[in-house]
């Protein structure tokens, strides 16, 4: 149990440490990383973008920076919420889940604050919706798998 709850606590910082990371990055290399998905999904996804007028060309890619970004957000917190739980679980925490959805939450509340300190950025209220929607999401997959594990182990037993 010990072990567990250390592998845990890694996971957890070790996720906490990458959105820490992202957010310290100031603007344009955050962009410059963003940037190169954007291409990399406008190729796979719109791959004849190129032959449209230069306007029409920039609001896609404008789109596509937005998808990839916010998409960013919410995988990032929904990579913290799964441990977050699991941890809390380890505990045995009452509402183990809506304490892990609060942590998440405020996690995002501060690294939307840490951006606005790192100058070249700007923290959004926006993002922090999709970064607890994230953690939410991370959690609930937890839950799912969780529940169904417990099916497929009684049902092993059943037999």
């Amino acid at each position: 149990m010990k072990g567990k709850r250390i592998v845990l606590w890694g996971w957890v910082i070790a996720v906490a440490g990458m959105i820490f990371g992202f957010s310290a990055m100031n603007g344009p290399e955050s962009m410059e990383l963003s940037n190169g998905f954007t291409a990399w999904f406008m190729r796979l996804f719109y791959p004849d973008v190129e032959s449209l007028p230069l306007e029409r060309q920039q609001q896609i890619y404008e789109l596509f920076v937005f998808i990839v970004r916010k998409t960013a957000h919410f995988s990032e917190f929904a990579a913290l919420g799964m441990p977050l739980l699991l941890l809390l679980r380890e505990y045995r925490l009452r509402r183990a889940a809506f304490w892990s959805w609060v942590i998440g939450t405020l996690y995002a509340g501060t690294d939307e604050l840490h951006q606005y300190f790192n100058g070249t950025r700007t923290p959004s209220l926006r993002d922090v919706g999709i970064d607890s929607a994230g953690v939410l999401f991370g959690i609930l997959v937890i839950v799912l798998l969780s529940g169904l594990l417990t099916r497929m182990k009684a049902k092993k037993k059943a037999v």
